[in-house]
């Protein structure tokens, strides 16, 4: 328990770090390429273009609250600024001039770069401005997302990371950055603004959005597995509904993470408006939730109550249908209460899987499952309430958490082939004690007879049938086999001591003919070719008044080894045979050979018959060397 209690610990811990890492990347960076601005002002000097071809506009930035500034605001006279916003960071909850910011509302931006070291083509990088913005670079309107106002009414809500190109030709560069929201949840700029080299930007532009869509591809391909492998196996024991829950969690991510952060999907979707964009990437991932209830539900008994997840899935549906049914501002009035829900749920989960993991060391794929999707909900928190500049991390949390259930989902498969087997094998074995009890209790009694009947006229033929019926008996009833197999030449025995106690008993009724290739044996299943031979003899000779004869042939044709039982009884009425050749027969005896025979290309079971001409039963079987010479003959 000790030992599993510091492994838990250790994955926790590790799992903490990784979210930690965009929480340091954003308090902790090191300002290598140039100072902080201050008081609206950066001096560029230091950059060095070599090493850092990217600067990050962070620090003081001059902030007019309520006021949507242009350039020609700035040509003659600057108004005088409400003071200094830091970048990145929200306004909401911050106080200017003795005055508390609200969450919705307009404000202008401006930042003056001085003493850039560089003239020529320039790249500026909007991340994510809250929730509309339009960029001003030395009075020219470059960006333009949405469109912000001093009103709802008149504002318009967009928030896509864009990139734009400006030629430099020296002095100071101004950039002004007008800002409304009345929709989202916060405001400001929680993500830096980046300048750089035209050729430098796009390089970074291009990788993120092809990390963006390589997690899409991955996880739509994810999804297309397995949704095949649940349709290839529904019906049979490997069944896992589970992989069709899986499937659709990874379309449903794949397209909310498609929408969101970088907004990848809009490449090949350009048209889409932003608000349906920004609706269907809450709709699909919180979509996500209510499949992740489901895969997880089953994992455990007791980890998670089916009416609690029965709950918590409606009370999400009614959200998904809130979302669609009210703007953006509305339905997100609850936000902060789903969100709450989903740490709560998660969390629980995670701690009683925790606790069945330390105390009875099942479910350790479980609890890192569960690890995964925590940090990946704390990290969409954290991002949400302008914590990281970046979302980019989520994808690496759900590709963690693609890769543990593929995990489990392989243990599981192994687990099910092992129970399969093991079924399997008990299904042999149940199907050879039907077939051995197929032994016809009236065949034993009319044996005897004969026997009996022998002792005082032959003895010696007497003793002889009484061998052959222990042959046959111990042949129907044989305890050594590979796999339900036996050797062709143990199968014969069993045969031919079968027919000689018939002929003992029907005297010239009952011809018999062998034709077996010499020094020819194989591994054949076990009673595969006794009850055809028995077939031929009750039903085809027997029916006749003066009798008939019975033929066996076997040869070895390629890998295949053809026995042939033919007799010229009175044959099958046709309807009857077509009926066997259906498997729709209330018989199960041929049935159950054709069944054993196995799937070898060319193997199988054949009839041919016609009325009052007799039977032929031809069996294709594997050929497959005999291994072992002492099988048990008594």
């Amino acid at each position: 328990m000790t030992k599993r209690t510091i492994t838990l610990l250790l994955i926790t811990l590790t799992g903490l770090m990784l979210l930690y890492v965009p929480l340091s990347m954003k308090t902790g960076r090191a300002q290598e390429a140039t100072p902080p601005a201050y008081q609206g002002k950066l001096d560029a000097a230091a950059w060095n273009r070599a090493k850092n071809p990217i600067i990050r506009l962070d620090g003081q930035w001059e902030f007019y609250w309520n006021r949507l500034l242009t350039p020609e605001d700035f040509a003659d006279r600057s108004p005088s600024s409400d003071g200094y916003m830091q970048v990145p960071s929200l306004w909401n909850g911050k106080s200017i001039q003795g005055q508390k910011l609200p969450t919705y509302g307009c404000a202008t931006y401006r930042l003056v770069l001085e003493n850039v070291p560089f003239q020529g083509m320039l790249a500026l990088k909007k991340e994510n401005v809250r929730f509309s913005s339009q960029v001003y670079v030395n009075g020219q309107l470059l960006l333009a997302d949405g469109n912000p106002a001093r009103t709802g009414a008149d504002y318009r809500a967009g928030n896509t990371p864009q990139l734009v190109f400006f030629e430099y030709r020296g002095g100071a560069i101004e950039i002004l950055v007008q800002q409304a929201n009345y929709d989202y949840i916060n405001s400001g700029i929680p993500a830096s603004l980046e300048l750089g080299t035209k050729e430098s930007m796009m390089l970074q532009y291009q990788q993120k959005q092809l990390m963006a869509l390589l997690v899409f591809g991955v996880l739509c391909t994810l999804a297309l597995l397995y949704l095949v492998f649940f349709l290839v196996t529904r019906d049979g024991v490997l069944r896992n509904p589970m992989l069709l829950l899986f499937a659709l969690f990874c379309v449903l991510f794949a397209l909310g993470n498609g929408l969101a952060d970088q907004r990848s999907l809009l490449l090949v979707l350009p048209d889409l408006p932003f608000i349906l964009v920004f609706k269907l990437k809450d709709f699909f991932l919180s979509a996500c939730f209510i499949v992740l209830l489901w895969i997880f539900y089953p994992f455990k008994s007791g980890l998670l109550p089916r009416r609690l997840a029965i709950l918590i899935s409606l009370a999400y549906a009614c959200y998904l249908a809130a979302i669609f049914a009210f703007p953006i501002h509305t339905y997100l009035r609850i936000h902060g209460l789903v969100m709450i829900v989903n740490t709560v749920v998660l969390l629980g989960l995670f701690v009683r899987s925790s606790w069945v993991y330390i105390r009875k060391g099942e479910g350790f794929l479980l609890v890192t499952a569960l690890l995964c999707i925590n940090l990946y909900s704390a990290d969409s928190i954290l991002f949400s309430l302008g914590f990281e500049e970046s979302s980019g991390f989520v994808q690496l949390y759900i590709m963690l958490f693609t890769v543990v259930m593929m995990g489990y989902l392989s243990v599981e498969y192994r687990s099910t082939v092992a129970r399969l087997s093991v079924s399997m094998q008990q299904a042999r074995d149940a199907e050879i004690a039907f077939l051995r009890a197929q032994i016809k209790p009236h065949f034993l009694y009319n044996s005897l007879s004969v026997i009996a009947a022998q002792t005082t006229l032959e003895p010696q033929k007497a003793k002889t049938l009484l061998y052959d019926l222990t042959d046959y008996l111990r042949g129907s009833f044989h305890f050594h086999t590979q796999d339900g197999k036996i050797p062709l030449s143990e199968e014969m025995n069993t045969v031919r001591a079968y027919l000689s106690i018939e002929q003992a008993r029907f005297d010239q009724l009952l011809l018999v003919e062998y034709d077996i290739e010499e020094n020819l044996d194989t591994m054949v299943p076990l009673l595969c070719l006794q009850p055809v031979v028995e077939n031929a003899v009750r039903h085809g000779i027997f029916k006749r008044a003066e009798g008939g004869h019975v033929r066996l042939r076997a040869h070895r044709m390629g890998d295949l080894v053809v026995i042939r039982v033919e007799d010229n009884g009175v044959g099958i009425p046709q309807a009857q045979l077509e009926s066997i050749r259906r498997g729709d027969s209330s018989g199960v005896g041929l049935k159950n050979i054709q069944r054993r025979l196995g799937t070898h290309q060319g193997a199988g079971l054949e009839i041919e018959s016609a009325e009052a001409t007799g039977t032929a039963v031809t069996l294709k079987i594997p050929y497959e060397e005999v291994h072992r010479a002492d099988y048990y003959r008594g």
